[in-house]
């Protein structure tokens, strides 16, 4: 799970103003990491992305799911407002104007990173601090080390896609 540099900085500035909030938004991020099609969709045109409530429904979390090339979750988290009730139409403007200005490939922290930053206050939160990474078969595993003579510590911290490439290098280079 990732959070854009803009989420992050409503985070930080939630920590001065409302430090339980920033709780109750990690402990959602946790859910979120559990399980990221959670919450509700999002639509017209903020289509795609997903919401959370935290605390007495004013606060929302909002995210989108995408995926990198072999297929990894990731979960986006768009940004994290507290604009006033749920029905206030401009924290939806907010969003489309956070979405419209961030780049293709935004400056992002890890749920991780941002938990250790707020030390005591997000304690007994624990996230998973490495996405989970497809297990490796164990034929390309055994054909990687047996025949192409890599080491296991380096097969094993190959992706599926980077091990399969690698097989394919070896075959075609011999």
């Amino acid at each position: 799970m990732r959070f854009t540099e803009p989420a992050q900085g409503d985070l930080e500035g939630f920590l001065r103003t409302n430090p339980q909030l920033v709780r109750w938004a990690l402990k959602k991020c946790i859910l979120l990491e559990r399980d990221p099609e959670a919450g509700e969709p999002l639509h017209r045109d903020l289509a795609g992305y997903r919401k959370l409530v935290i605390g007495d429904r004013h606060w929302r979390i909002v995210w989108r799911v995408t995926h990198d090339d072999v297929g990894t979750v990731i979960v986006d988290v768009a940004e994290v407002w507290a604009v006033g009730a749920r029905s206030d139409g401009d924290i939806y403007q907010e969003m489309l104007s956070r979405v419209a200005s961030l780049p293709d490939e935004p400056r992002t922290v890890a749920l991780a990173d941002l938990v250790g930053r707020f030390g005591k206050l997000a304690e007994g939160i624990e996230p998973t601090a490495v996405p989970h990474q497809e297990e490796l078969p164990g034929w390309l595993v055994d054909r990687l080390v047996g025949s192409a003579g890599m080491e296991p510590e380096k097969v094993r911290s190959l992706s599926l896609e980077e091990a399969v490439d690698a097989w394919t290098a070896w075959t075609m280079g011999r």
